[in-house]
């Protein structure tokens, strides 16, 4: 009989440009620590990722490892027997190894002639024996940009458990019934305040958010069906395509009332809708507005300050031209959005006002001011400053527009172009935001 197998590791939150490729990572190591323990699944696995777990769900898994046989060789069969075809030491030596009489050996061609062998047959453990096992080996395998000493350690002899962000709690299910297993902490963390981190039947919901008691409590669940029902009763959408679905939704209703469109250039060429799912359990949308006058800043500038330093998306009016408004999505439903949008307007008009600044500030020289401050920008070790690359390629454009191409009387504005091609690395904006160099 098959079983379902439930497991969900919940963390400290992961950051959202790890959190694709360790949804997809969990459900491979999971499989491939599921085999070497002989434990087959017979259906797909299924990977599910908020910033605050990984899940891994199985919905039909043997009940049992399937047996295991091994063919053991031993002594070849002219060392074996003597000339009256008595076992020698060496034959009674690899029956006795084996807890066999020599009788149940058996003879098997090899490349290097006939030896004597054994085939040893193990009956599978039960799944629920081998599970923690492959629990600890998963723990062990995934791997992360950037790992964390948490002061946690594993009983399998290799020492502390590095991980990408501190695990919290551990739901592990074969059945509807708890694995046994837990992360024990190092000699000099352990205290009562310090626990070791052991398998449950329970999740937990969003930190602030609930429809009755204490907001992130314990919830006990048995079933994936139940777990994922019992997660958005609790305010936590477990699949990604459902988060960013709702955000995609919330954002044309929020734009079309501040009479505007999500900025198509976001949407189409920026990383940010395909982030921002990952960087929330239950996302809402919020609008807001900044003041007119900074929509004479360069459109890069606004939304670079937007998208890249704040996550939210630029409005634009039915002609493509930016408005003075802004989308931010959230990771709370909100009572009292008025209240939320206004933070956000703070903040943003604080970010606006340092941008205008740089901007006057950098417009109030010239390029070739800006340039003097190249040397003392390093390029590369051995290679000299920016300034010196700029050098170096003023005399390369020039012979590239009059020679190569013989088009002379574009070398000047060619050479000017290349002395001047690094000179936004000395601007103030550029240095307080670098995505514009």
């Amino acid at each position: 009989m098959d079983r379902e197998l439930l497991l969900e590791i919940g963390c400290e939150e992961i950051p959202a440009s790890w959190l694709p490729g360790l949804t997809t990572q969990v459900g491979d190591v999971v499989t491939a620590k599921l085999r070497e323990a002989r434990l087959t699944p017979e259906t797909p696995v299924e990977t599910y990722s908020t910033p605050r777990r990984l899940t891994v769900r199985i919905a039909r898994l043997a009940e049992r490892q399937t047996d295991l046989e091994e063919l053991v060789t031993g002594p070849p069969v002219s060392a074996a027997f003597g000339t009256d075809g008595a076992p020698t030491p060496a034959a009674t030596g690899f029956a006795s190894k084996q807890g066999v009489e020599v009788s149940a050996l058996e003879r098997v061609e090899t490349p290097k002639g006939v030896y004597l062998a054994f085939r040893k047959k193990q009956r599978g453990k039960a799944a629920v024996d081998a599970l923690p096992g492959v629990l600890g080996a998963t723990l062990r395998g995934l791997t992360f940009p950037k790992l964390m000493h948490w002061d946690a350690m594993l009983d399998d002899g290799r020492g502390d458990l590095l991980f990408g962000r501190p695990i919290r709690w551990l739901l592990y299910s074969y059945g509807g019934r708890v694995v046994p297993f837990s992360i024990g902490r190092t000699p000099g963390a352990a205290s009562g305040q310090v626990q070791e981190v052991a398998t449950g039947a329970v999740t937990y919901g969003h930190r602030f958010l609930t429809t009755s008691g204490r907001a992130g409590r314990a919830i006990k669940v048995r079933s994936f069906d139940e777990y994922r029902a019992r997660l958005l009763e609790n305010f936590v959408i477990l699949e990604r395509a459902e988060r960013h679905n709702k955000i995609a939704r919330e954002l044309d209703a929020k734009a079309q009332r501040l009479q505007g469109r999500v900025s198509r250039t976001v949407r189409t060429e920026s990383e940010l809708l395909r982030e921002v799912p990952d960087l929330v359990e239950y996302p809402s949308v919020v609008g807001g507005t900044f003041g007119a006058e900074f929509l004479e800043l360069p459109d890069e500038v606004l939304t670079t300050t937007l998208v890249h330093h704040q996550h939210y998306f630029p409005v634009e009016d039915e002609h493509g031209k930016l408005k003075n408004a802004f989308l931010a999505v959230i990771n709370i439903e909100p009572d009292n959005e008025r209240t939320i949008a206004r933070n956000a307007e703070r903040v943003v008009t604080a970010r606006l006002r340092d941008a205008r600044f740089f901007w006057d500030a950098d417009r109030a020289q010239t390029l070739e001011q800006h340039r003097g401050r190249l040397a003392t920008a390093a390029f590369h070790q051995g290679l000299g400053s920016f300034r010196d690359k700029a050098d170096r390629l003023e005399p390369l454009a020039r012979w590239i527009a009059a020679d190569l191409f013989g088009h002379p009387e574009a070398a000047d504005a060619a050479a000017t172009a290349a002395r001047l091609c690094k000179a936004d690395l000395g601007t103030a904006m550029v240095r307080e935001l670098t995505e514009l160099q």
